[in-house]
C-alpha cells in the first residue's frame, strides 16, 4: 500500500509533516504497535550483527518519532521504522534523505538561533532531580497510607522501582535511602533500620533490567519482581529478628505472633510472613512502577533521562 506520496521527489518540508506521513504509513501497514516496531527494529539490527544490548530500542523512542512539535528527528531511526513497516531499503533511504533535508532547511532558516549545547544536559538534570524528589515523596505517601490503615503490605518502594528502572540502580538506591532517612521524621524512627532493604530492592530492579534484561517479556518482568521480593526478604528478616526481636511495628507482626503460637520458631515465622507480604508488595510495586514509566514515555519525558534505557517490552 502507498501513502500517496513519492517521498524521493518531495521538497524539504517540516518535521511535523514527516511525523504525520509516517503515522499514515503505520496505519496503512495495519496500525503496528510501537512496541512491535521496537521489537522488529531490534531483531533486524541483531540480524545485521549488532549485539542484543546495543540493538535494543525503547518503545518510547519509537513513539517519539511519530510525535509532532519536535525540533529534531533521528533520520536513521526513521529509515529503520519504514523498513519495520514492510517497505524496502530504497523507500527507507528516501525517508532518511527527506529527514536530512528538513534538518538542513531548519538550520538555514534559523541562522541567528543561539547555540546552547548545555540545554540538553540542563533539561536532563532537571528531569532527574524532579523525578527523584517525586519518587521519595511517592514512597513516603505509600508508607503513610499503609501506616494509617494498618495494611499488611509496605508500598514504600514504588518510587524506588521507577527511578531504578528509568535512571539506574544506584539512583534508585539513593531514592530508597533518602526515603528511609526522611521517614524517620515523617513516620516512625524504626524505618531507618530498613534503609538497606530499600537499597537492595533498587539494585535488583536496576541491574535486573540492565544486566539480565528481565524487562523483555511479561514472564521475565514477573520474575524480576519475585527476585526483588526474595532479596528484600533475605535482607529484612535478620533486621526484624536481631534488632526488633520479631516485632517491628507492622501489621505483619500479628501473623508472626500467630505462627509462633502454633509452634513455629522466631526465624521461621518472621521469614514466612515476610516473604508472603513481600511477594504481594513487590508485584503491586513493580507493576505500578511499570505503569508510571509507560506514562512518562507517552508524555515524552522518559527519554530526557536516558539515552539507551530499558525497552520494557512486556508484550509476551
Amino acid at each position: 500500500m502507498s501513502t500517496g506520496r513519492d517521498h524521493s521527489s518531495l521538497p524539504a518540508d517540516s518535521l511535523d509533516q514527516i511525523a504525520d506521513d509516517l503515522q499514515r504509513l503505520r496505519i496503512a501497514a495495519g496500525e503496528v504497535s510501537y512496541s512491535e516496531l521496537a521489537s522488529r527494529i531490534a531483531h533486524r539490527r541483531e540480524e545485521n550483527g549488532v549485539s542484543p544490548a546495543a540493538a535494543r530500542v525503547a518503545r518510547s523512542t519509537v513513539f517519539d518519532i511519530f510525535r509532532t512539535g519536535r525540533s529534531r528527528i533521528n533520520a536513521e531511526l526513521v529509515a529503520e521504522i519504514v523498513i519495520a513497516l514492510g517497505r524496502d531499503d530504497r523507500e527507507a533511504e528516501a525517508w532518511r534523505t527527506r529527514c536530512l533535508a528538513v534538518r538542513v532547511t531548519a538550520k538555514a532558516q534559523t541562522p541567528n538561533a543561539p547555540l546552547n549545547p548545555t540545554s540538553n544536559s540542563d533539561s536532563r538534570l532537571a528531569f532527574v532531580v524532579v523525578l527523584m524528589v517525586a519518587a521519595v515523596g511517592l514512597n513516603l505517601f505509600g508508607g503513610s497510607v499503609v501506616s494509617k490503615f494498618e495494611l499488611p503490605i509496605f508500598l514504600d518502594m514504588i518510587g524506588t522501582a521507577v527511578v531504578a528502572i528509568v535512571l539506574g540502580p544506584w539512583q534508585g538506591a539513593l531514592v530508597g535511602l533518602s526515603t528511609n532517612v526522611v521517614g524517620v521524621f515523617s513516620t516512625v524512627p524504626a524505618t531507618l533500620a530498613y534503609a538497606i532493604v530499600n537499597v537492595v530492592g533498587a539494585l535488583v530492579w536496576g541491574y535486573g533490567v540492565r544486566l539480565w534484561h528481565l524487562d523483555k517479556t511479561r514472564l521475565r518482568f514477573l520474575l524480576l519482581n519475585v527476585l526483588v521480593a526474595l532479596a528484600c526478604t533475605i535482607t529484612a528478616v535478620p533486621i526484624t529478628v536481631l534488632v526488633f526481636g520479631g516485632v517491628a511495628g507492622h501489621a505483619g507482626d500479628d501473623f508472626i505472633a500467630t505462627l509462633r503460637a502454633i509452634g513455629d520458631g522466631l526465624w521461621a515465622s518472621v521469614f514466612t510472613v515476610s516473604i508472603s507480604i513481600s511477594l504481594a508488595d513487590k508485584l503491586i510495586t513493580g507493576y505500578t512502577a511499570l505503569a508510571i514509566i509507560h506514562l512518562l514515555g507517552r508524555l515524552g519525558l522518559s527519554e530526557i533521562s536516558r539515552r539507551d534505557g530499558p525497552a520494557l517490552n512486556t508484550r509476551r
